[in-house]
């Protein structure tokens, strides 16, 4: 596993901040071929992500960045 605190991604009009990224195996039960989205979630949310992305074969946990909001003078 690596850690990309300071890498961006860009998917559709979205900006996310990649705060972890694994190996789609790590989520996938034995004997099964699919992710366990339970266990997914549960990443997902001890980190404080908001997104998933899988992304060059790697499953990627983001945080949307959101845009300013911009007052007029």
């Amino acid at each position: 596993m690596v850690n990309n605190y300071y890498n961006l991604v860009k998917i559709n009009d979205d900006l996310l901040q990649v705060i972890r990224d694994f190996n789609p195996e790590y989520f996938v039960k034995k004997g099964e071929n699919r992710i366990n989205q339970q266990f997914l979630g549960a990443w997902v949310n001890y980190l404080g992500g908001d997104r998933v992305v899988r992304q060059d074969n790697r499953i990627l946990i983001c945080r949307t960045i959101e845009e300013p909001k911009w007052e007029e003078l």
